[in-house]
This record gives structure tokens, sequence and C-alpha cells, in this order.
């Protein structure tokens, strides 16, 4: 199973998805993330993932441009953006589009900000389970 993730800039969802992804589903599986522009993973992200014991060294911001997206078994757009301006697909049935609040948005005290990462941080981490699950013999994103 060959997935990829895609946000806006490839500095927070998308990256806690693959962070996710490469912790949760099998090993075999290869993962990717990227976004329509790129910028550097925030520490407010790291921060958000190093408390649930996952380090993402070795990730860094990657451009949608440098993948080719049919190669892919799954196409999960996390932000409205990347949904809209996602190529033209040519097996338009392994687009998931799943967008979620972007917590890099979020205002208020430093509290009310890492609230926001931990939210969106265990929001994706449900998402990639429900992926696992759906790909397990005998089972469909369908169902």
């Amino acid at each position: 199973m060959k997935i990829i993730f895609l946000c806006t800039a490839n500095s927070c969802r998308s990256q806690i998805a693959e962070a996710w992804a490469r912790h949760l589903l099998p090993p075999h599986w290869e993962i990717h993330s990227a976004g329509l522009i790129t910028y550097p993973i925030t520490r407010e992200t790291r921060r958000a993932m190093q408390e649930v014991g996952l380090d993402m060294v070795g990730q860094e911001s990657k451009i949608l441009d440098n993948f080719e997206l049919d190669d892919f078994d799954l196409v999960v757009t996390l932000s409205e953006e990347a949904g809209r301006f996602l190529p033209t697909l040519r097996f338009a049935d392994r687009h998931w589009h799943q967008p979620l609040q972007d917590p890099m948005g979020a205002v208020g005290t430093e509290e009310e900000v890492r609230s926001a990462f931990r939210e969106a941080r265990d929001e994706i981490k449900r998402l990639v389970e429900e992926i696992g699950s759906a790909n397990e013999p005998h089972s469909s994103m369908d169902s």
C-alpha cells in the first residue's frame, strides 16, 4: 500500500498524518506527505507529536510537484486547498478528501494554541486508524 497525505504547506497536518501512519500502519506500507507549497515543520507540530512519543526526526517539508500521484494507492487531502488544487487523478476513487481544521490558524494563549495542535493531532490519528482498518484484508473504505 502506498499512501500520500497532502495539505497546503506540508508543515503541520500532513506531517502529523505521515508520522502517525509510519507509527500505526504496517511497516511495509510506503508513506509520504507533501504540500501545494512548502513551509518548515513548525515547532508546535513537533511538540504535539513528541507529547505522544513520536519524534519527527528526518521528516521535512516536501512539495506535491515531486510526486507522481497516480503511483499512489491512496491520496488523502487534509485541507480544502489541497482538495481544490489536486491534479486530476487517473483513478479518482483513490482520492479521499478529509479537510481538517488547521491548527496553524489558532490564536489565544500559549495553552490554547497548544490545545488546537493536540486536537488536530488526535483527529488525524483517528483518520489514520480508519485508513488502517479500512485497508485490512476483506475490508473497504466504503464500509
